[in-house]
């Protein structure tokens, strides 16, 4: 303790020699804030007083090593891996401590996610926001050829929007009024035509049922490495977003994540689902999603919010690439054919007539069912029922005969 508190006052000595102050007034400061547990240090353990020099002046002596030299092979010195490894701490290649530190990683999707950013920041050397962005990149080039599918798919399918969407109106009349013959009729019909010009509107599903456990899987993986916290996700972010393991203060990416979010939605109703495009309601609900959307992701760690935008503008740049004739021709994209409003069955309805429209069949289906329910009490009530008098005569007897009707005539004359 002694040698440790010698070698505190030695330096704090050094560091105020050049600011004027004299050693002696140094130290009565520093042992003031320093106060040891052994014993005191006077002035004499660390000035010692020059006799041969003129005016006795105090001299600082040179501080001895920290480490001693012979104590560097001293089996007291432990090494730092050894260190590490009896804490259960493992090092990857940046000299950080590796995921399985935390308690992350492992064989989970969300674990792949983490190892794969772990890998891109610690061997490949990248930070932590551009791991995240070179991440998002790979993933959606893995996906390219699903969109490119669904491209054509919905470039196929609007060819044949109006037939398709007269039939569709037809079978909701014939259902909306209760007629079962006519309706299902009609959905043979349908089922048919679909068959026959090998359209599915369930195709244009098959993309966001690949993209959902993808984006579910970084969102956790994401959100495990902000609650641990990675230690170098406090420094690994970009301009003003330094720490990505708390929110964004300004709001600024999270604006632009639903910004983005609202563009995307826009441009892949318009691309990739007419069915969505042409239905009001649905045009509504998809432009209110990033509204309703933005108190939840303003509150995200910073890492997800980053990664999300990340992927609303590669999604862009995507459909974008995706718009070029030159493209679509290479990769055998049909030009998709635009309809006006007035090709299609139905008028297009704003948000309030669309509304009442929908009210107005959903109760008309209502009074059908209960007319339904009705006649089918009715029915039930008929069997179980006493049989009504429907005849002039008792049905369970024997006829009376032509004699006994005119007998029983001559009787009511006189």
């Amino acid at each position: 303790m002694a040698s440790r508190t010698f070698l505190q006052a030695g330096n704090y000595l050094y560091k105020v020699a050049n600011r004027g102050i004299s050693p002696k007034t140094a130290l009565k400061q520093w042992s003031c804030c320093h106060k040891t547990q052994s014993r005191s240090i006077s002035i004499s353990h660390v000035l010692k007083k020059d006799d041969n020099a003129e005016g006795s002046t105090m001299t600082i002596p040179e501080p001895p090593s920290l480490v001693p030299a012979d104590a560097l092979n001293s089996p007291s010195i432990v090494d730092a891996t050894e260190v590490l490894d009896k804490v259960g701490v493992t090092l990857n290649a940046a000299g950080e401590p590796c995921m399985a530190s935390y308690g992350l990683g492992g064989m989970w999707p969300s674990g792949w996610v983490q190892h794969a950013l772990e890998f891109l920041h610690a061997n490949v050397g990248m930070p932590w926001w551009l791991a995240i962005l070179a991440g998002t990149v790979a993933v959606r080039l893995a996906l390219f050829p699903l969109v490119v599918k669904a491209q054509i798919n919905a470039a196929h399918f609007s060819e044949h929007m109006p037939q398709f969407q007269r039939l569709q109106q037809n079978f909701n009349e014939a259902k909306a009024y209760g007629n079962k013959l006519e309706a299902a009729r009609l959905m043979h019909e349908l089922n048919d035509f679909m068959k026959k010009k090998d359209i599915n509107p369930f195709r244009a599903l098959k993309l966001p049922l690949v993209q959902a456990p993808i984006f579910m899987s970084i969102f956790f993986a994401l959100r495990g490495m902000a609650s641990a916290p990675v230690d170098s996700l406090r420094v690994g972010g970009l301009a003003w977003f330094q720490d990505l393991t708390v929110p964004d203060p300004t709001y600024v990416l999270p604006v632009l994540t639903c910004a983005t979010l609202a563009v995307v939605m826009k441009v892949g109703v318009d691309t990739g689902s007419n069915a969505m495009a042409n239905n009001p309601l649905a045009s509504y609900f998809f432009k209110a999603i990033p509204v309703i959307l933005f108190p939840f992701i303003m509150n995200f760690p910073t890492n997800l919010a980053w990664y999300w935008f990340c992927a609303n503008s590669v999604s862009l740049l995507q459909v974008s690439f995706l718009k070029i004739p030159a493209v679509r021709q290479k990769l055998g994209i049909p030009v998709k054919r635009e309809w006006t409003p007035e090709d299609l069955p139905g008028t297009k309805k704003g948000f309030v007539e669309g509304f009442k429209d929908s009210w107005a069949n959903m109760k008309a289906v209502k009074v059908v069912e209960e007319r339904k329910r009705a006649d089918e009490l009715q029915f039930r009530r008929a069997g179980m029922g006493p049989v009504p008098k429907t005849y002039k005569y008792d049905p369970t007897k024997s006829p009376p005969t032509a004699q006994n009707i005119l007998a029983k005539g001559s009787e009511t004359k006189s």
